[in-house]
């Protein structure tokens, strides 16, 4: 009897101790459970397939995003073609000629052109030195600056005529040189140089009085638009009345590039002959102004224009706070009214 009870208390004590046995095992499953799912804490990441559903990976290391910043694209101005044709001219040179001795005289180029303008032609006047021989047949050459890459060029960046030419003339006389094709697109502007030569006539002496030259600015300029302004003013050939002045700021935005300017004209007659120059203001850049070359425009009509097509460096360092100025050297008129300044610009940076 007492033998059977202390098996009755073993299995008590076996029952007893395999139920703490397994409250103890939960307890460290279920810790252990626990700090697993705490660690996964910052590994689950979102992602969302091609069919929209979001899902999420466990276990995955994600580091934050850094988006790159967005930057503006950069702004290009659509191209306009420009053409401005006109004549510009040296005068009162009073360049003595001797066919013995001083045949030649060079002029710079950028007396009469801008960078990109396509020289077409010159047209050179003389008379006799004494003023009253007459010079019978005039014979002579001329010279132009070329780029080297020019395969007419003479020399190393030369173009000589490779024949004289020759006119007949009372005591005065002229004669025009039309640039060859071969040539025209290789003349070079910037420190470039026109040669005239006196070889031979009836009398020893000449003397170079002016010289003209047909120019055309044929030009795709950056163009996103154009602004004028009102003038309404009459000029006359001759000072104080000759000038006219624009606040830039009255034209432009700050933001605005002048790359053209264009001054309307009109008579009371047509406008057979008009002479003038653009300047306009650039801060610490060249002294402060710059100019254009005095140009010619003729017309069988009452109204004219004068257009300047600005070459780039001195759009970028036009002076908003500024001015831009047209003087009126030469007219076929004794006044003209100017009726408006357009200016055609770019949009700046």
């Amino acid at each position: 009897m007492n033998e059977d009870k202390s098996k009755g208390r073993i299995t008590v004590y076996v029952i007893v101790f395999l139920l703490l046995a397994a409250v103890l095992v939960g307890i460290i499953v279920f810790g252990l459970g626990h700090s697993a799912s705490s660690g996964d804490v910052g590994h689950k990441a979102e992602v969302t397939d091609t069919s929209g559903n979001a899902q999420y990976l466990d276990n995955w290391e994600t580091e934050p995003v850094t988006e790159p910043a967005e930057t503006k694209p950069k702004h290009e101005s659509p191209l306009k073609m420009v053409v401005a044709e006109a004549e510009t001219e040296l005068t009162d040179l009073g360049v003595e000629l001797d066919r013995n001795s001083k045949k030649t005289y060079k002029m710079d180029l950028d007396k009469f052109a801008d960078p990109g303008d396509t020289i077409d032609s010159f047209t050179f006047y003389y008379h006799a030195a004494d003023g009253v021989s007459g010079l019978g047949e005039v014979k002579g050459g001329f010279g132009i600056s070329v780029d080297n890459k020019c395969e007419a060029k003479t020399d190393n960046i030369w173009y000589q005529t490779p024949e004289d030419f020759s006119v007949r003339a009372g005591t005065s006389g002229s004669v025009t040189w039309v640039i060859p094709d071969e040539i025209l697109d290789y003349v070079t502007v910037p420190r470039g140089s026109i040669l005239f030569g006196y070889w031979w006539s009836d009398v020893e002496k000449i003397v170079l009085d002016r010289v003209v030259c047909h120019k055309r600015a044929v030009q795709l300029i950056p163009c996103d638009g154009e602004s004028g302004s009102e003038i309404n003013k009459v000029i006359k050939p001759a000072e104080p009345d000759n000038v006219i002045s624009v606040n830039v700021s009255d034209v432009l935005e700050t933001y605005h590039m002048p790359c053209c300017l264009t001054m309307k004209f009109e008579g009371s007659e047509p406008v057979s002959e008009l002479k003038g120059k653009f300047t306009i203001d650039t801060g610490n850049f060249r002294g402060g102004t710059c100019e254009s070359v005095p140009m010619i425009v003729s017309s069988d009509k009452n109204e004219t224009e004068l257009k300047w097509v600005l070459p780039e460096v001195i759009r970028l360092n036009a002076d908003h706070g500024g001015k831009i100025t047209f003087t009126l050297e030469r007219c076929s008129l004794s006044e003209v009214t100017a009726k408006e300044l357009v200016v055609e610009y770019a949009l700046s940076e």
